[in-house]
């Protein structure tokens, strides 16, 4: 094996190390109470190793979520740029979302760690699909709102349903967002 690859590998090994170690601290308290000297005893990795790939337990927290939107917001984005049907991807991400139900929590339940707005930045391709759906006699202000209404309130959304250990059906929860979001567009029109 290459010695390029085998850094690799020691890379991925180190930041898995770091992932699973704060996510398993997450699960007794806050991030802002978890020092880098702790995370970095538990995942039995040294300082210098962890400032070679993070700045902050934030940035290693961050890259958690990066992961966690990749494998939901994108996965339904890149499904529906494919010409999937939405109803499908979004229960699909939904059901991802409930089997991952204790990390969700984990991650909503950081007090000072703003999920939504990570998620917005991480998104903007989610404003777009909004905006193409929209009357052409709105202007680019009025849509932008629109946009950042259906998302945020869909974020919202989903959020309580997380929090309440997912009681409704991913079923469920899809044909609610995509009707509050068709109400929302469709009275754009009125």
């Amino acid at each position: 094996m290459s010695e390029k690859t085998n850094a690799s590998q020691r890379v991925m090994l180190t930041k898995r190390l770091l992932r699973e170690a704060l996510i398993n601290m997450l699960k007794t308290r806050n991030i802002n109470k978890i020092s880098i000297r702790e995370l970095c005893q538990v995942a039995e990795i040294n300082r210098t190793t962890f400032y070679n790939h993070y700045g902050s337990q934030y940035d290693v927290l961050n890259e958690i979520a990066d992961m966690y939107i990749q494998n939901t917001s994108f996965t339904v984005m890149n499904d529906l740029a494919a010409g999937k049907n939405i109803d499908e991807c979004l229960t699909q991400v939904l059901q991802y979302m409930k089997d991952n139900l204790e990390f969700a929590k984990l991650i909503l339940n950081q007090d000072n760690y703003d999920l939504l707005t990570h998620i917005t930045i991480s998104l903007p391709q989610f404003d777009h699909m909004v905006i193409k759906h929209l009357p052409e006699n709105l202007d680019l202000e009025e849509k932008k709102a629109i946009a950042s209404y259906v998302q945020y309130g869909t974020v919202r959304l989903l959020k309580e349903w997380i929090l309440t250990d997912c009681l409704k059906s991913p079923e469920e929860v899809t044909r609610l967002i995509l009707y509050i979001a068709g109400r929302t567009i469709g009275n754009c029109y009125n």
